[in-house]
């Protein structure tokens, strides 16, 4: 997938917000600072790289914050060493790094310089999986959060995660911890090392994130902010449908990848009654309908189909809709589910609507 990209003055502006960077200092502007979740794409061990690296956690005042490094294919004592070299006195109040998986000596000489105030080395087993990093993540997290102090998480990096993992489950673990930084006010970032990935992947992670920071060899830091930055990536994200779009058509929209795992996709179609529930929504043409109508519906759906057993009654389809199914898919952005005027009003999503209507073909006939 392509994305169109327009230079002005030496800057990359694509679709979406973009603002220019000082490519020389490595600061960052505004939209990057107030970013939960930031994409750090340049070059793996580059100049650039650590540069940016260092100018974003001092443009977050790293020295007036607790700093977790997660680091996957670099030493400890490369990330401590980069902060100590483009840092200089702006040292983390307390920094833990993580190793996930260098299976690099334990010992670190910069922690034994004594530049760090607090310094805790994690290390993780060779046999670590994506859940494991979230997890140590978290009770890290969790430990600092008690202590009222600003919290910023680096992760180094997602090139190295897929080196070892399918892409899903890193996305999957991508999601997981922006999910949680954004809803414990921690500032993070990953690194992606571009050259190393198709476009396709590429495009598949920038709307996992906030911000997109990036480095262009001919053109310096350019720092692309969604508009839709604060809500989290989606099913209302628009998607290409499998088989891709109609030829010839203007009016059809740029596409993204559904920040989804396919197990996920499973598990959304594994319920029968949530599967009648999307095989209805998928065939309205209004989007916005009452509960009560969607109840009777389902309902009717649910005894016209000889392979299903037969709900016990209208009010128990009611009610496994109003407090199981519904609040799932308004969760993952597939519909909004209204408690306060008793309506959903759905999203429509072609990619998701064409696994529905190939589902709906294999139950029905």
């Amino acid at each position: 997938m392509s994305r169109e990209r327009l230079f002005v003055d030496g800057f990359m502006v694509p679709d979406t917000i973009q603002y220019a960077m000082n490519s020389g200092s490595g600061t960052v502007d505004q939209p990057l600072k107030e970013a939960a979740s930031v994409l750090v794409l340049a070059r793996n061990a580059s100049d650039a790289e650590r540069e940016g690296c260092a100018g974003f956690l001092a443009e977050q005042e790293v020295s007036k914050s607790k700093a977790i490094c997660v680091t996957v294919s670099e030493s400890p004592d490369s990330r401590l060493s980069l902060w100590q070299q483009h840092l200089d006195d702006e040292m983390p109040e307390e920094a833990i790094i993580v190793d996930a998986g260098s299976e690099l000596p334990a010992t670190s000489q910069a922690a034994a310089s004594g530049a760090f105030p607090s310094l805790t080395l994690d290390t993780l087993p060779a046999t670590v999986a994506p859940i494991d990093i979230s997890a140590t993540v978290s009770r890290h997290l969790g430990r600092l959060e008690q202590e009222d102090t600003p919290l910023l998480l680096c992760l180094h990096s997602l090139t190295g995660l897929l080196e070892c993992w399918e892409r899903d489950r890193v996305i999957a673990l991508v999601t997981a911890l922006n999910r949680q930084c954004a809803e414990m006010d921690v500032s993070s970032h990953h690194h992606m090392d571009p050259e190393a990935h198709t476009e396709e992947t590429v495009e598949m992670f920038r709307p996992l994130y906030d911000v997109v920071y990036e480095y262009l060899p001919d053109h310096g830091w350019t720092v692309t902010a969604s508009q839709d930055a604060e809500e989290t990536p989606t099913f209302r994200d628009t998607v290409t449908p499998p088989g891709g779009v109609k030829k010839g058509d203007p009016e059809e929209p740029e596409t993204i990848p559904i920040p989804y795992s396919f197990d996920q996709v499973l598990e959304l179609i594994s319920a029968p009654r949530r599967r009648s529930l999307l095989y209805h929504l998928k065939d309205r043409s209004e989007t916005e309908v009452p509960l009560d109508d969607l109840v009777d519906r389902v309902y009717e759906r649910e005894k016209a189909i000889p392979a299903r057993t037969t709900p016990k009654s209208r009010d128990e389809v009611g009610v496994s809709l109003a407090h199981n199914h519904l609040p799932r898919l308004d969760d993952l952005g597939i519909l909004s589910y209204e408690t306060a005027d008793n309506t959903v009003e759905y999203y429509a999503n072609p990619a998701l609507e064409s696994v529905i209507q190939y589902v709906e073909r294999l139950e029905l006939g």
